[in-house]
């Protein structure tokens, strides 16, 4: 028998982090609950984690250090496939740790992991606080 597998939309992420909404939260904790337990594969696309990012942090307040811990302990769950794992982890710390946008620090550990390692970039702001081969322009 075939595992079931699905893909994670934005909204079920954040009522089952923010707990706000009862009915909702227990339908995506179920869900969680069962990918925890191998009876069912989640995914989550990177676009749709930089929208939880962007809610977290527009909407609702969140911190960049706040955003980085809840997110980070959410995509290392079992169960839970997370598209280029390691480059969303890496973007998080950068996130919180060197103060710069999400899609920011995605681009550069996306071009660090995956190549080509050159970011040209207008934004000398935070990508100068960012690692790899960031060139600067004009």
């Amino acid at each position: 028998m075939n595992k079931e597998s699905a893909w994670l939309d934005a909204n079920l992420i954040l009522r089952f982090l923010r707990k706000d909404h009862p009915q909702f939260f227990k339908a995506a904790y179920d869900l969680f609950a069962r990918a925890e337990h191998g009876e069912l594969e989640l995914y989550i696309h990177p676009l749709t984690l930089a929208e939880v990012v962007w809610t977290l942090q527009g909407y609702y307040g969140y911190t960049k250090q706040e955003i980085a811990a809840v997110l980070g302990g959410l995509i290392g769950s079992d169960g839970l496939n997370v598209v280029d794992k390691v480059i969303a982890e890496k973007a998080l710390k950068d996130f919180a740790e060197r103060n710069v946008d999400y899609i920011d620090a995605y681009l550069a550990a996306n071009a660090m992991v995956n190549g080509p390692e050159t970011v040209y970039t207008l934004d000398k702001k935070h990508f100068s606080r960012l690692e790899g081969d960031i060139r600067l322009l004009p």
